[in-house]
């Protein structure tokens, strides 16, 4: 199989959408694999591809005036990744971006369809690749809904569509006319692309019945995937931790849950580590250690699973801010599926209806509590219960070898992917 990847992250170890990536193809050998990315990341990673193309929101913005854009990188091996380190004007102009304005929006989408990205160069690639399949890692602009259309329409081949986030039933700028405006448009690249596809791949249960209804085409689940490592939690360690993006309030959620541990001054327990790579003040204010939080900042990515063994328990959260729950509604934090394979005892803490608070308490994989007023006595509960988190650990680890084991489910992406590539073949 030749396999053509479209998504805005490259794959990759150092960040969600790269990893989810990695995890989806762990199965393919790279010689099967290429991707088309605009991340301004280099590729380091060949473990599932070694042949990448890419062209950033800098280079489509400089191609609108005739100067050269994209780059072929071909990679021999894999070489050891760093996380990208912002700073100045560009770390600024990152951060406003994350905001997802309409301004924003509108600027990009039009960057991109005044750009001229397709270049000979780029065909040249295409061509020498030749894909059989394309899998398209969906976002929520229109102009990477555009380039997988154009892209697809080059090649003539089929292509499957996968959304890890929804972004259909909640406009993140529905208060403005522009915002709502921009969401139309958007949602008509939208509809093009789900017909033009074989079939949608969505991050949850919930997300594929809702997708199904709407879109009448056939949904899969693929549940995050993460790999079985050798832990070395003696049950000892006093540590609650949570691991991750601070990113749809959930700072806020963190900060009642510091305080609430602080308030129960249980032995050697005196509030939560926080290891993130957030720097938005705004986010970071009310992390401080009078709330009970321990901001510990980034750490590379292998050294998360040693400071997930000194820890009783880590931490999940969603946001009770009812604008929030709209945007998370469907989604399923990528730390959940490694917390069930290899971590401690999960406390998951957020509001009913959200894909991921739900699908833990209806498996009872973490001891979720699904309201704030009963925070601290949950917490009291679970953290001074041995033979409860025992339980919940029991429970995660066998909802993980059923969904999200790394060795199940890129057997059947390659399945459903080869399924696309039989019913175009039977259909010429």
């Amino acid at each position: 199989m030749r396999l053509l990847i479209i998504s805005h992250n490259v794959i990759s170890e150092t960040n969600n959408m790269g990893k989810t990536l990695l995890s989806y193809f762990q199965d393919f050998s790279p010689e099967e694999t290429a991707e088309f990315y605009i991340q301004e990341k280099e590729p380091k990673n060949a473990a599932v591809c070694r042949s990448f193309y890419r062209v950033t929101d800098r280079e489509a913005l400089r191609s609108v005036f005739g100067l050269r854009v994209g780059r072929e990188f071909r990679l021999t091996k894999s070489t050891p990744e760093t996380v990208l380190e912002a700073k100045g004007a560009v770390e600024a102009i990152r951060q406003y971006g994350r905001k997802k304005s309409s301004l924003v929006f509108l600027l990009r989408n039009s960057i991109w369809g005044l750009s001229h990205w397709k270049t000979k160069r780029f065909k040249k690639w295409l061509r020498d690749f030749d894909p059989e399949v394309i899998f398209y890692l969906a976002g929520d602009y229109s102009f990477m809904n555009n380039i997988a259309l154009q892209i697809q329409a080059m090649v003539n081949k089929p292509m499957v569509v996968c959304w890890v986030d929804d972004y259909f039933f909640y406009n993140v700028n529905e208060g403005s006319a522009l915002g709502r405006l921009l969401h139309r448009s958007y949602m008509k690249t939208v509809h093009k692309v789900t017909e033009r596809s074989d079939c949608i791949l969505t991050i949850s249960e919930s997300q594929a019945e809702a997708y199904r209804a709407h879109f009448h085409k056939t949904c899969h689940t693929l549940h995050t995937n993460a790999k079985r490592r050798e832990t070395h939690n003696d049950g000892t360690g006093r540590k609650v931790a949570y691991f991750g993006n601070l990113d749809f309030r959930r700072y806020e959620t963190l900060s009642q849950i510091g305080q609430a541990v602080r308030d129960l001054r249980l032995e050697g327990i005196d509030g939560i580590d926080v290891y993130s790579a957030e720097k938005n003040p705004e986010n970071l204010k009310g992390l401080t250690e009078e709330n009970g939080i321990h901001f510990r900042g980034e750490i590379p990515p292998d050294e998360v699973g040693g400071k997930t063994d000194e820890c009783m328990a880590i931490i999940h959260t969603e946001s009770f801010n009812e604008t929030t729950q709209k945007m998370v509604k469907y989604s399923v934090s990528t730390k959940i599926a490694d917390a069930l394979l290899n971590g401690p005892c999960l406390i998951a803490y957020g509001p009913e209806g959200i894909a991921s608070i739900d699908y833990l308490k209806k498996h009872r994989a973490a001891y979720v509590i699904t309201r704030p007023e009963d925070l601290r006595d949950g917490l009291r509960k679970v953290l001074t219960d041995a033979a409860l988190r025992e339980e919940i650990v029991r429970n995660a680890r066998a909802l993980a070898a059923q969904n999200h084991d790394a060795t199940i489910y890129p057997k059947k992406v390659r399945g459903w992917l080869q399924d696309a590539i039989d019913r175009s073949e039977s259909t010429k």
